[in-house]
């Protein structure tokens, strides 16, 4: 699986910046805005990779994203602005639109510790 996402692209005269990465399995949905900013169409994916600045997911390669979109991730309400930056087959890299705090991080990992998967 790559990394892709986890090596964001410095500003013009700095370097790319990698973040910690984290193995995770937890269910998902990506959220894709309708017309007018009106209809959300749900899909399911599976979250496998997190760090504070993207994910790495699990996703149907036979359906067509916009660039941009939303990540709602099970046990959680946030929905989460993304920007898809890879994929090839399944595997959907997306970059966060705004890095995630380090808590929010934290607990999903905990979550996922704790109930076993």
């Amino acid at each position: 699986m790559s990394m892709i996402i986890h090596l964001a692209p410095g500003k013009p005269g700095q370097s790319a910046v990698a973040y910690p990465h984290y193995h995770i399995e937890r269910p998902c949905r990506i959220l894709v805005i309708g017309s007018q900013l009106k209809a959300k169409t749900k899909y399911q994916a599976l979250l496998r990779h997190i760090s504070i600045g993207g994910a790495m997911l699990d996703f149907n390669a036979a359906i067509p994203l916009p660039k941009h979109f939303f990540l709602e991730i099970d046990g959680f309400k946030e929905e989460i602005g993304c920007a898809e930056v890879h994929r090839s087959g399944t595997e959907l890299g997306v970059r966060f639109n705004m890095l995630l705090a380090q808590e929010f991080v934290s607990t999903l990992i905990r979550l996922q510790f704790s109930s076993g998967l």
